[in-house]
């Protein structure tokens, strides 16, 4: 074919050849498109996994709910969002009595100053050690605990404070922590949050301060690490029911606060339940039988929400299961709601 042929039929035929290819990236275009509105609209296929079966709705004590209070979502969407249909929830399995608990606990009473280890009160499960200003409650099953050490009776305690840096005192929590054998490993994918605090002792008073040079007390909260990419919660919200409190001293860091009430998720015991919409969520809310976490205007009963997202609710006492909960977040706010769909939750 010589060239002046190939240019007749390019000539001839390129228009219909061009076209030909620009109706057919509409078409694809088009479908694509058409699936897409389909699928937004039909909605995902939610891959369900109920193994568990029915579970019990957690009960929670002393908590306020969300009854008589007034909401406005003011989020960047303006509505309530859903975050996702469907998530993993994560079985705590039930400790029990371990044998050689006594040299756990009185170890652990030891590493925290307690002078007479021996000496305790068992009552159920737990174990109390009562000393001077010293005070250790300790679960025989778990070895979640609470201590505490009333410095507000140690006059001399802070007669020569150093400034608490936010390097130092992580660490230094990090190692009480790991001295006593009560660091769980998820705290090393998880976050911490660092509180510093004024302790006036003329005054006997506490107060919080924005920055260390301020502090002669500081407060490491740590957390549990993503799961599936969902952070958690608890009643302590902002904080952490996992925390260590220490005094700056010229002496050393002295622990005055430190609580651990955490619970293992099992590795293979996993399901995967439906949730409520957010708009459903938002719904429960406002008719009051939301969980609030975090208050500080108690008077104000009009709550404005500026973001909501789903968590894994981090319990202080023992419950079955880890399960995710919708969170309702203001400037000075923040409420809970049980996010599992109410057809796989026993009452």
């Amino acid at each position: 074919m010589t060239l002046n042929k190939l240019k007749e039929l390019i000539q001839k035929f390129g228009p219909f050849v061009l076209l030909g290819v620009i109706i057919f990236f509409i078409l694809f275009y088009s479908v694509k498109i058409g699936l897409t509105i389909y699928r937004s609209r039909k909605g995902e296929a939610v891959v369900l996994n109920p193994v568990f079966g029915v579970i019990n709705k957690p009960q929670i004590k002393d908590v306020k709910t969300s009854e008589g209070l007034k909401f406005q979502i003011d989020t960047i969407e303006g509505k309530p969002v859903t975050a996702t249909k469907s998530a993993n929830v994560y079985f705590l399995p039930p400790s029990s009595t371990k044998f050689g608990y006594r040299d756990r606990i009185t170890s652990m009473a030891s590493q925290l100053g307690i002078i007479n280890i021996n000496s305790y009160n068992l009552q159920a499960n737990l174990a109390r050690f009562q000393e001077d200003m010293r005070n250790f409650t300790v679960d025989i099953t778990n070895y979640n605990f609470n201590f505490n050490y009333d410095y507000s009776k140690d006059p001399n305690l802070f007669t020569r404070s150093i400034i608490p840096t936010s390097e130092e005192v992580q660490k230094e929590a990090v190692e009480i922590l790991k001295s006593i054998q009560r660091y769980p490993s998820e705290f090393d994918t998880g976050t911490t949050k660092i509180n510093y605090f004024l302790f006036n002792a003329e005054k006997n008073t506490k107060t919080q301060v924005a920055r260390n040079i301020d502090a002669n007390l500081v407060e490491v909260n740590f957390f549990r690490g993503l799961l599936d990419e969902i952070p958690t919660i608890s009643t302590k919200y902002p904080n952490s029911t996992n925390y260590v409190s220490l005094a700056a001293t010229d002496r050393d860091y002295l622990p005055i606060e430190v609580q651990i009430k955490f619970f293992e998720k099992s590795v293979d015991q996993v399901g995967t339940y439906p949730l409520i919409t957010g708009d459903q969520a938002y719904e429960e809310l406002k008719a009051g039988r939301g969980i609030v976490v975090y208050n500080v205007k108690e008077a104000n009963k009009n709550k404005v929400i500026k973001k909501m997202y789903v968590a894994y609710f981090e319990p202080s006492e023992y419950m079955e299961y880890l399960q995710p909960v919708y969170v309702f977040e203001g400037d000075d706010f923040a409420a809970v709601v049980w996010a599992i769909n109410p057809d796989y939750i026993s009452e």
